[in-house]
């Protein structure tokens, strides 16, 4: 069932590598339908709207030729000078001196086409292709970063990435932050699964911008950043420094090959990553919903949405930091993080972002509004008596 096909999603070794795991996810989800409805295979050359020679094409590797508009163009633009008489005398000089007419014209071909570069690839590896591709792409007008992650996290498997990760970060690649952001934006356990923009055509407007996704996964996976609006303190750090090497879910970092306990928690597949999707899971069904998108606490369309959108993400990260600092709290496990998060958040009315907050003309990411959002928010969780007054959400704090 589909429920079966998610949780082998979870544990595939591709899953948030490739492209070729939503195919898979496809087939899967067929063959269910089929099993149950033998009736619908009729053509043995069709598969539910997958044909054979469609099916085959997919699996087997290709190899795509690009650029070959610039050679034609540098072929073009000489012959154009050729043909209007811009080396008439340079080419009488060559054939009064006794120079053949065909080796004239190519003497005359050498010394003013266009000379294009040219990139040696040291095999013809997918991972060598990747590699060339993003690098040399980044040289003249760069990809946006989000395109960049794609291409990188979804193109190569694991063990094709490992082969060039190096070379990658060595090029100015962030190539962990875009693998990080790719698993978040894409596995189905997690709550910003299709919600992140990924920098293709398809992206919709509604998405959460890359770059936001970025910062809010950095609070969590490197413990920097969580600093509330208008404040000073680093509440992650602040965490990061007294209280995670005494919890529980990275006693076993030594285990694990890592040299210390932050080493473990942030890498890759470390424990930030499973808290995160628990976080913000239990987050989003306190505090959001997913059905109506013409509510102010939609989790989804961050213009729109109070909860869904960068700066109140922000608030949420930084101050469950603060909460964990001011309680002198580590985290010992998944479970252990649900209550954290329920006492954290009790009392807390989900109302408190399914308001109409009267934003018509307010710019949110502007210092004065972010730190008000920051301050409201955090007197009214230390407090949560009565919600604030609306008018306050669009009246910017002055700087002290």
């Amino acid at each position: 069932n589909v429920e079966e096909i998610k949780e082998s999603e979870q544990d595939s070794l591709i899953f948030d590598e490739s492209h070729i795991a939503d195919f898979i996810k496809e087939i899967a989800l067929r063959h269910e339908i089929l099993k149950e409805n033998p009736e619908l295979y009729i053509e043995r050359d069709e598969f539910l709207g997958f044909k054979k020679d469609s099916l085959i094409s997919f699996i087997l590797p290709v190899s795509l030729v690009d650029g070959q508009h610039r050679l034609l163009g540098a072929i073009g633009e000489i012959n154009t000078r050729l043909e209007t008489g811009e080396f008439d005398d340079e080419l009488s000089l060559s054939l009064n001196n006794g120079t053949d007419a065909t080796m004239a014209n190519t003497e005359i071909l050498k010394k003013h086409t266009r000379v294009l570069p040219v990139s040696l690839l040291m095999s013809d590896s997918p991972s060598e292709q990747v590699f060339q591709f993003v690098v040399i792409n980044q040289k003249a007008t760069p990809i946006e970063r989000s395109l960049l992650g794609t291409i990188v996290s979804t193109t190569l498997t694991n063990d094709e990435m490992e082969v060039v990760s190096q070379r990658l970060m060595d090029s100015g690649i962030k190539l962990e932050e875009a693998r990080a952001i790719t698993w978040i934006a894409k596995n189905p356990v997690s709550p910003f699964s299709n919600l992140v923009e990924r920098g293709v055509n398809s992206d919709s407007k509604d998405m959460l911008q890359w770059s936001v996704m970025g910062k809010i996964i950095n609070i969590f996976k490197e413990l920097r950043g969580g600093i509330l609006f208008g404040e000073r303190n680093d509440y992650a750090k602040i965490w990061q420094e007294k209280y995670l090497s005494t919890s529980g879910v990275v006693s076993e970092f030594d285990d694990n090959v890592f040299s210390s306990a932050y080493d473990y928690w942030r890498s890759l597949e470390g424990p930030w990553r499973e808290l995160f999707v628990c976080f913000w899971n239990k987050v989003s069904d306190k505090l959001a919903q997913r059905e109506n998108k013409d509510r102010k606490n939609f989790w989804g369309a961050p213009r729109e949405s109070n909860i869904f959108n960068k700066i109140s993400l922000m608030i949420l990260s930084s101050d469950f930091f603060q909460f964990l600092v001011e309680t002198r709290t580590g985290i010992d496990s998944k479970e252990h993080l649900k209550s954290l998060v329920d006492e954290w958040l009790q009392d807390i009315k989900p109302a408190y972002f399914d308001r109409d907050w009267e934003l018509s003309g307010v710019k949110k990411d502007s210092k004065g509004i972010r730190d008000r959002w920051a301050q409201l928010w955090s007197d009214y969780r230390k407090n949560p008596s009565a919600l604030p007054q609306i008018r306050m959400y669009r009246n910017p704090k002055k700087t002290d």
